[in-house]
């Protein structure tokens, strides 16, 4: 007797676990109808949720309005590329690995590892629709540095028709053996002598960690600082030294501040 209870038990306990996972699946299914009814029974508008707010930081609207007068160096990440591993490899091809000269570049997009290190399609895509908002902003860029990596001159192409020069000390530290006190030193110099248009604000085609906080006489280090790409860093020169004013951790965040409805 107790032979066929227990094959019973077992095969109920199956039933009601497949009726359970059921169940769940279907809540999750219909979890935002769920969540309308809950909401308009409880009186809650859906924006005081924190998956629909809008709000935008002062800091934000400040910086963006700022910006437009001119007067800073804007460090670029690229927009988006495929995530590659040891993408370091492949850059170092392109930017070492020729005979164009020390700040030049292999011109990874007529070689063999091009979709190692350019942009991806939605990178173009999203590099063409940043130009698109600053043109039509007409937001004031001045002189245009890039990494010679790929993705970096293809952003500087697209977004903002091109680039004035090329600089080894902006492909991301990934590829060589140096310190970072010599990092630290070279980086410095390198943007404390970017040229300057008046009226105009200085474009820096790179990478993520180019940027480190040891170059700004404001920041406390070790802090970690990035962005996602597309996104850029407020920079300033002052006679002091070099200040990181703001940073927009995407694009988005910056030109959100000039729609409004």
């Amino acid at each position: 007797m107790k032979r066929i209870i227990l094959p019973f038990k077992i095969i109920f306990l199956l039933l009601f676990l497949i009726i359970l996972f059921s169940s769940l699946l279907n809540l999750y299914e219909k979890k935002d109808a769920i969540k309308f009814k809950v909401f308009k029974f409880l009186n809650i508008s859906e924006k005081n949720n924190d998956a629909y707010k809008t709000f935008i930081p002062e800091k934000d609207k400040y910086w963006a309005k700022k910006i437009m007068e001119g007067g800073y160096i804007l460090h670029f990440r690229h927009a988006e590329r495929d995530k590659w591993i040891d993408v370091q490899m492949y850059d170092a091809l392109e930017s070492d690995v020729h005979n164009n000269g020390i700040n030049e570049s292999r011109y990874a997009e007529n070689d063999y590892f091009d979709q190692a290190v350019c942009l991806n399609k939605r990178g173009k895509i999203q590099a063409k629709a940043m130009g698109e908002h600053l043109n039509n902003i007409k937001f004031p860029i001045g002189y245009i540095a890039s990494s010679p990596s790929c993705r970096a001159r293809q952003t500087a192409e697209i977004s903002f028709k091109g680039y004035d020069s090329l600089h080894r000390i902006l492909v991301h530290t990934g590829p060589y053996n140096e310190t970072r006190q010599d990092r630290k030193e070279k980086l410095i110099d390198f943007y404390k002598n970017l040229k300057m248009i008046k009226n105009k604000n200085t474009i820096v085609s790179a990478h993520n960690s180019v940027v480190i906080c040891e170059m700004f006489i404001n920041m406390k280090c070790p802090s970690k600082i990035e962005l996602e790409e597309g996104g850029f860093y407020v920079i300033n020169k002052t006679s002091e030294g070099l200040v990181l004013e703001y940073e927009f951790h995407t694009f988005n965040e910056f030109i959100k501040v000039f729609y409004k409805r």
